[in-house]
C-alpha cells in the first residue's frame, strides 16, 4: 500500500515532467522566434546587396564628358576603368580630384583628339582596330603610352617591329624609320645582312629592280639610313 511519502514524490515526479515540458515549449518557441529572425536579417541582407548592386551600376553606367584636344565624347565610368593600370582609370578613381569645366561639364585632357577614339574603342571592346598606315600607329602608339593601356601598347609594338625586328628594336627607332618612308607606305623584307650575306653583290641580288626601297643600317644602338624612289641597279664591276 502506497504511503503519504509514496505520493508526494509521485505528485513531486509529476510537477518536474510538467516543469520540463514546459521549458521544452519555451525552448521550441525561441528556437522558432531565432530562426525568424534569422531569416529575416538574411532576407535584409540579401535586399542589401541588391541595391548596392543596383548603385553601383547606376553609378558605373552615369556618362562621363570628355574633351580631349577640342573634340567631345561622351562614355561611361566603367570603360574609362576598363583597364585597371591605365591613366584614365586613376584618373576617375575618386582617389584624385579632377574638376569638369564649369561651363561644358567636361574633363578636358590635352591630346590628340582624333586619335583617342580608336583608344576608347579598345577600352570598350577590347577589339584593336586602326588604320595601317605607320605614320598613324606610331602615333597611336604614343597615345596609347600615354594613357598607359598596356594592351594597347603590346599589340602596335608587336605588329609595326616584327618585319624589322632585328634592326629596329625600340620606339626612337621606328620613328625614325617612319620619318624617312613617304606617307602611307608599306614596307617588306627584302635584304638582311646577317641572313642574305654582307657583300655589295648579296645587296644588289637582293635589292636590284625592287621599285623604291628603305636602307637601314645599323651602327652600335645608333641607325641611320633613307628611302629612295628608285630601283638599285648593280655597276658590272660589282657582279664580276
Amino acid at each position: 500500500m502506497a504511503t503519504e511519502e509514496d505520493h508526494d514524490d509521485l505528485r513531486l515526479f509529476h510537477l518536474a515532467t510538467a516543469k520540463l515540458s514546459d521549458a521544452q515549449k519555451l525552448t521550441d518557441e525561441a528556437h522558432d522566434l531565432l530562426k525568424q529572425d534569422l531569416e529575416k536579417v538574411r532576407e535584409e541582407k540579401s535586399n542589401f546587396e541588391k541595391m548596392i548592386k543596383t548603385l553601383n551600376q547606376v553609378h558605373f553606367a552615369s556618362t562621363v564628358k570628355l574633351n580631349v584636344g577640342g573634340k567631345i565624347y561622351k562614355t561611361t565610368l566603367n570603360t574609362l576603368r576598363k583597364d585597371p593600370n591605365s591613366m584614365l582609370c586613376a584618373m576617375f578613381s575618386g582617389r584624385y580630384e579632377v574638376k569638369a569645366d564649369e561651363e561644358d561639364g567636361a574633363y578636358f585632357i590635352d591630346r590628340d583628339g582624333k586619335l583617342f577614339r580608336y583608344i576608347l574603342n579598345y577600352l570598350r571592346n577590347g577589339q584593336f582596330r586602326c588604320p595601317k598606315d605607320r605614320t598613324i600607329r606610331a602615333d597611336l602608339l604614343s597615345e596609347a603610352e600615354f594613357y598607359q593601356v598596356q594592351g594597347m601598347i603590346d599589340r602596335l609594338q608587336k605588329e609595326m617591329f616584327t618585319f624589322t625586328s632585328t634592326v629596329i628594336k625600340n620606339k626612337d627607332h621606328f620613328f625614325s624609320l617612319v620619318s624617312w618612308l613617304p606617307e602611307g607606305a608599306a614596307c617588306s623584307l627584302l635584304y638582311l645582312a646577317s641572313a642574305d650575306g654582307k657583300t655589295a653583290k648579296d645587296f644588289h641580288r637582293c635589292c636590284d629592280n625592287k621599285g623604291p626601297t628603305l636602307v637601314v643600317i645599323e651602327s652600335g644602338e645608333y641607325i641611320f639610313g633613307g628611302f629612295t624612289s628608285k630601283s638599285w641597279l648593280s655597276p658590272s664591276k660589282w657582279l664580276i
